[in-house]
């Protein structure tokens, strides 16, 4: 299995670096079909969509033949990005991204803008990690604004210096709310020092081979341990819409510990791992390659990670701001 897990890897790591096409043209419609056969030869979710993509294909070719120009290339793979409902699959042009939004944009936000009336102390340590004490509690607090990977891994390695300030907390609350992702390395470093010993997170597998549905074996993601700094006291963690991609990765992580509960929305479905390509006239597209799969046997692409116990802000909390997944967690963590 470790043989097979290296190759794995490897082949992932590989599959994002950006290939460039042959010079075959760059005109609307040869791009337009570059990214048809990038999808068809590397997209994983096939077997989950309910309506034909190769109709939608065909269908939209034909609006292009008739207004050949990168005005309708733009709205036509718009359309192909949107029925593929994955938020891994996206158009970068020189002026925007094509993306479909509709995983998060058709849900509550279910997150204030202002939480500070709830602490007694509030520290930004980083563009990543902030943290904080729950006024009248002996309740640490953690927002995890982004896992991404352009940032320094000092940032993600300070979470140290932030759980010694928090080491005498009866518990932690770790927000992922509106975290997008990043590199998953960065969420299982975040993972490690919450976690006393290795346990089962998800398997995974990638797309091979002309067959929509041809795939490679499965290979299994264990979480990692951090022997030194380490929090085991009861944490909560919590999760909206937009918790998405490498957040998906470390929920589905931390959900795994016995001491950690996730409270809040439904993460936002994105369990592909992306490759990246560039197409004929300049333009670069990413194209989700693999499936994820929990210990409970369920591919979380589309349906979302769901939360151990699921609260969500009503309307008429949001007016009169008050976090009630937050104060949710609170209460929890007073319990154990």
């Amino acid at each position: 299995m470790h043989k097979l897990y290296i190759i794995l890897l490897v082949f992932a790591t590989l599959s994002c670096d950006i290939l460039f096409f042959e010079d075959t043209g760059n005109t609307p419609l040869e791009t337009y079909d570059a990214f048809y056969q990038e999808v068809d030869r590397h997209f994983s979710f096939f077997p989950y969509l309910t309506e034909d993509f190769d109709s939608a294909y065909t269908a939209n070719r034909v609006e292009l033949e008739n207004y050949p120009d990168d005005e309708r290339l733009v709205e036509v793979l718009s359309e192909l990005v949107d029925f593929l409902k994955d938020g891994h699959t996206n158009v970068f042009t020189e002026s925007n991204t094509l993306s479909y939004t509709g995983w998060y944009s058709s849900f509550p936000l279910n997150q204030l803008p202002d939480i500070s009336k709830y602490f007694s102390s509030y520290v930004v340590k980083n563009n990543t990690l902030e943290y904080g004490l729950l006024a009248g509690e002996d309740i640490g607090y953690i927002r995890i604004r982004t896992f991404s990977g352009s940032l320094p891994t000092s940032y993600y390695s300070d979470i140290d210096q932030v759980l010694s300030a928090l080491s005498n907390t009866d518990g932690i609350v770790i927000d992922v709310r509106s975290n997008g992702g990043g590199h998953s390395n960065n969420a299982d470093l975040i993972t490690s020092r919450f976690n006393d010993a290795s346990r089962f997170a998800f398997r995974s597998r990638l797309r091979t081979g002309e067959n929509r549905t041809e795939f490679s074996g499965w290979w299994e993601k264990y979480t990692e341990v951090h022997e030194e700094n380490r929090y085991l006291k009861p944490v909560v963690v919590l999760t909206n819409r937009l918790s998405f991609s490498s957040t998906e990765w470390f929920v589905a992580s931390m959900r795994t510990i016995p001491h950690v509960t996730v409270l809040g929305d439904t993460t936002g479905g994105g369990s592909g791992n992306p490759v990246v390509r560039q197409l004929p006239n300049g333009w670069t597209m990413r194209v989700s390659n693999s499936q994820k799969e929990l210990p409970e046997g369920r591919d979380y692409q589309y349906s979302g990670i769901y939360p151990d116990i699921p609260v969500w802000i009503t309307p008429d909390d949001e007016r009169s701001g008050n976090d009630t997944i937050l104060e949710a967690a609170i209460d929890f963590l007073n319990e154990q």
